[in-house]
C-alpha cells in the first residue's frame, strides 16, 4: 500500500512540474522607416521626406488587431508661401501623425497581406488636421525571427484649423520589421 502511495504522489508531483502551455502572442510592436510624401500644401505644391512610423497592437486573434501609432517624417510637414513680390518660397517643416489604427488580414501561405484603417491627427508647418487613413500592408519572413513589412498608406483630412477647401492628403511607405509577445 505504501507502494503505490507513493508512487501516486510522485506522479501527481510530476505532472504538476511540467511546463505549462505557452502562450500565444497579444502585443505587437512595429518600427517602419519610410518616406511621406504631402500631396499638397496651402500653396498646391507637395513635398517628400524620410521619417519612421511605430505602433503598439493589442493582437485580438490571429488576423485582427487594434492599437495605437505615431510617425514622424522630416520635409513632409514644409509649406509654400507667396511673398509680396509673388515668388513662392518653401519654409522646412516635420510631419507629425498620432492617431489609432485597426488592421485585418489572413495568411496566404507564409505571407500575410493586411487592410489598415485609422483616424489621427496630423501636425504639419502649415496646418493640423483631423483625418483617417487607409491603406495596405504585405509581411512576409525571409528568415524565420525576423517578420518584414512593406505598408502604404493615404491619410485624408477631413477638417484642419485653417478651414481650407482643399484638404490636406499623405501618401506613405514603409518597410519595418515587428515583435510580437
Amino acid at each position: 500500500m505504501r507502494t503505490l502511495f507513493a508512487g501516486v504522489l510522485l506522479w501527481a508531483a510530476n505532472a504538476g512540474a511540467q511546463e505549462p502551455a505557452p502562450t500565444p502572442e497579444s502585443v505587437e510592436l512595429g518600427i517602419h522607416p519610410g518616406i511621406a510624401l504631402a500631396l499638397r500644401d496651402s500653396m498646391g505644391e507637395s513635398h517628400v521626406g524620410p521619417g519612421v512610423r511605430v505602433h503598439l497592437l493589442k493582437l485580438m486573434g490571429p488576423y485582427f488587431s487594434l492599437g495605437a501609432e505615431g510617425a514622424l517624417y522630416a520635409n513632409a510637414g514644409s509649406s509654400t508661401t507667396d511673398n509680396s513680390s509673388h515668388l513662392n518660397s518653401s519654409m522646412g517643416g516635420t510631419l507629425a501623425q498620432f492617431g489609432a489604427v485597426a488592421r485585418l488580414g489572413g495568411n496566404i501561405r507564409g505571407v500575410r497581406p493586411a487592410l489598415v484603417a485609422g483616424v489621427g491627427l496630423n501636425a504639419a508647418r502649415d496646418s493640423t488636421s483631423l483625418g483617417f487613413s487607409m491603406g495596405m500592408e504585405l509581411e512576409g519572413r525571409p528568415v524565420e525571427w525576423l517578420p518584414l513589412c512593406f505598408d502604404v498608406r493615404a491619410h485624408i483630412a477631413v477638417a484642419d484649423d485653417k478651414d481650407r477647401y482643399e484638404k490636406p492628403m499623405y501618401i506613405t511607405l514603409g518597410l519595418g520589421w515587428r515583435h510580437r509577445w
